[in-house]
């Protein structure tokens, strides 16, 4: 084993010194600043709160509301699809889009949960301003509640996004105004 002099080699005395100083001004500052640190959880599922000495009482932090949508409402808004992508890859959007319930099928039959899927290719920035809303020679798509869409990159960059369920997660957005969904692709 080859022994390494100190006295040699600059790096190994600086990276000493270094840890020296760093271990002395923490202790210092732990000395003038003490922290206390405390974990404390309510229940068994519920998640661990992690208190500090100026952390705001736990009753004072309120978690975020999330509303949940009315159902009813997002079953009415039914209404085009327009894609804006605004990345810089080239995109392939896929639609597969839930069939209607059939009524005329017989009781312990398994209903057809999708119809047959359709995608829109796009290229870097296509309809960045205002969208393009996509069709299809043999059916218009009307986007409802249950609908999935996903895009992803077609440059061998691993990009994706979604999968977005209609009326269930937070893409893709109604516009009302428009009475359409509307699909954002950003970077």
């Amino acid at each position: 084993m080859k022994e390494i002099k100190i006295g040699r080699h600059p790096a190994i005395k600086i990276a000493l010194v270094s840890a020296v100083l760093t271990a002395i001004a923490g202790t210092v500052l732990l000395k003038l600043f003490p922290i206390e640190i405390s974990i404390s959880s309510g229940t068994p599922s519920s998640v661990p709160i992690v208190k500090t000495a100026n952390s705001p009482p736990a009753e004072s932090v309120a978690p975020p509301k999330v509303e949940k949508p009315d159902a009813t409402a997002i079953a009415l808004k039914q209404g085009n699809l327009r894609i804006r992508n605004r990345s810089d890859h080239s995109v392939r959007v896929a639609l597969l889009a839930r069939q209607p319930k059939d009524t005329s099928a017989k009781s312990g039959e398994p209903q057809k949960g999708f119809a047959l899927p359709a995608h829109w290719d796009f290229a870097p920035q296509e309809g960045s301003d205002s969208g393009l809303l996509v069709a299809l020679p043999s059916r218009s798509i009307q986007l409802k509640r249950g609908d999935v869409v996903v895009a992803f990159a077609q440059d061998g960059s691993q990009r994706y996004w979604g999968p977005f369920v209609v009326g269930e997660t937070d893409r893709p957005d109604w516009n009302a105004q428009a009475g359409e969904w509307e699909l954002i692709l950003d970077n």
